[in-house]
């Protein structure tokens, strides 16, 4: 079952958006759909963590990012949809990696198609790669891998609930895991780009803190990939 979260102080902007779900009717039905009128409601839930929020930017006392910054200590895997009626996100807006950016002024039919964009992102997060290698089989969700790295003969899987060693080539690993969003930062590095911080110059910062080297040779395909990525991710 997906469980759905919308927060906005404004009951019609709630509704608004309950009703486009409602009648998109996503994941077969299956599905649970709260509302909370303000961040601190959202925080208290007992119901978190939620698979998809979708987050009014502009509340009173708590506003959206200050919400999507207490939300992401814990809920590193929730997809985020900022709701907004501010012609443009602010810098601040993507550290707490928003998949969407859903402007209040769209017609029906765009929202419709960017909702529906965070429901197959919701899809793909659950999706599980089956890692074989070694004699070895190793079943993980997608979403859950942060990075690889190359450690001796064997590939080192960092995720959300520790490390994971196993004896593979690296080569194999991108061509298993391209398809799920992964990227070479540096010949020993692969990285899940839906958990991606932030990329400077020669670095890149990751959802658990971790800061992996971008090389020279693999700096401009690395940003190219990663670009992409994220224009079709917000």
């Amino acid at each position: 079952m997906v469980t759905i979260a919308i927060c906005d102080d404004v009951q019609a902007d709630q509704q608004m958006v309950a009703s486009l779900i409602r009648s998109l009717n996503p994941f077969d039905g299956q599905y649970t759909l709260e509302l909370f009128g303000s961040g601190d409601e959202l925080l208290r839930s007992e119901k978190r963590p939620y698979d998809l929020v979708v987050l009014d930017v502009q509340m009173p006392e708590k506003n959206g990012y200050k919400t999507a910054q207490q939300l992401r200590e814990t809920d590193g895997r929730t997809i985020l949809a900022f709701l907004t009626g501010v012609a443009a996100p602010t810098v601040e807006v993507f550290r707490v990696t928003p998949f969407r950016y859903l402007m209040k002024q769209m017609g029906e039919e765009e929202l419709k198609a960017e909702l529906t964009a965070c429901f197959q992102e919701v899809e793909r997060r659950q999706r599980f790669i089956v890692f074989q290698a070694g004699g070895e089989i190793l079943r993980l969700p997608a979403a859950s891998v942060l990075y690889l790295v190359i450690q001796g003969r064997a590939v080192e899987l960092v995720t959300d609930k520790g490390r994971r060693s196993l004896k593979a080539k690296m080569a194999d690993m991108y061509s298993l895991l391209a398809p799920y969003g992964f990227g070479y930062c540096h010949k020993s590095y692969l990285v899940n780009f839906s958990r991606v911080v932030s990329v400077s110059n020669n670095s890149v910062i990751m959802e658990n803190g971790d800061i992996l080297p971008i090389s020279q040779p693999k700096a401009k395909s690395f940003k190219s990939e990663f670009l992409r990525y994220a224009k079709t991710a917000v």
